[in-house]
């Protein structure tokens, strides 16, 4: 049997998706395909849970689809809801989806009191340290930021290598690469101000961005702020995050 993973897909309003394409009224699921890709490379089925409207408030619903699942990846996406880290819209704050980051925070939750191992991927690492109670800055790319580092490198193709991260000595992110430093692409703009208590940090970008968190308290929960992903089809040692990640909830399973 295949490992099974819930990777949270989010939704496209009607005015973004439907409208655009001549499909008036209607809402669309989303979920880059990069993330089955790598899953079911290394040996996992993948499965897209969407953001139900009619679900949102059921914890039993949830509960149940979490107990049909073997892990849980969290992707990434847009700009996360200041309010859930104690803060306010501010400039360069990008569009914000509410009711997904309530959503995907309920279903990290759950997964969490169900001992379900858990992969957070740029926005779901984001909201890993959130949950947690850290907080987050709301652009590291500005104009009056001192970083030479275009955190936000939407002039590259996706599996580009746009900045080295030193790794922590003796962390999950150590074991996976077996080495100090890895070089990795980078699309985000907002980052980690504050890490969430019980958190600890495995990966810093050189101007101090925080790059990876683990919990060593917890089963098995990593968050990346990159995109590995997006590299795994051309950097195949990024593939390691989620065979690491798959592996672990294969042996798990078997206790």
């Amino acid at each position: 049997m295949y490992p099974k993973i819930l990777v949270a897909a989010y939704k496209i309003p009607a005015e973004v998706m439907g409208d655009k394409y001549d499909l008036s009224g209607l809402e669309f699921s989303l979920l880059t395909q990069d993330y089955s890709e790598a899953l079911s490379r290394v040996g996992a089925l993948p499965l897209i849970f969407p953001y139900l409207e009619s679900k949102k408030d059921d914890e039993e619903y949830i509960k149940k689809v979490l107990n049909e699942v073997d892990g849980v990846v969290l992707p990434g996406g847009s700009d996360i809801d200041p309010a859930l880290y104690d803060s306010y819209p501010q400039k360069n704050l990008g569009k914000i989806s509410p009711e997904r980051d309530r959503w995907e925070l309920k279903i990290l939750r759950l997964a969490m009191e169900a001992k379900k191992p858990i992969l957070g991927v740029c926005r779901g690492f984001q909201l890993i340290n959130i949950y947690y109670g850290g907080s987050l800055k709301v652009d590291v790319c500005g104009n009056n930021v001192e970083s030479k580092i275009p955190h936000m490198a939407l002039m590259v193709p996706k599996y580009y290598k746009t900045h080295k991260l030193k790794i922590k000595s003796g962390s999950r992110l150590a074991e996976i690469f077996g080495k100090e430093d890895i070089a990795v692409n980078s699309y985000h703009h907002q980052a980690v101000k504050e890490v969430g208590q019980g958190l600890i940090v495995s990966g810093v970008a050189p101007d101090g961005v925080v790059e990876a968190v683990e919990d060593p308290n917890y089963p098995y929960l990593l968050g990346v702020q990159w995109h590995p992903e997006m590299m795994a089809a051309q950097e195949e040692e990024q593939l390691k995050i989620f065979k690491n990640f798959v592996d672990f909830v294969a042996d798990y399973n078997n206790q």
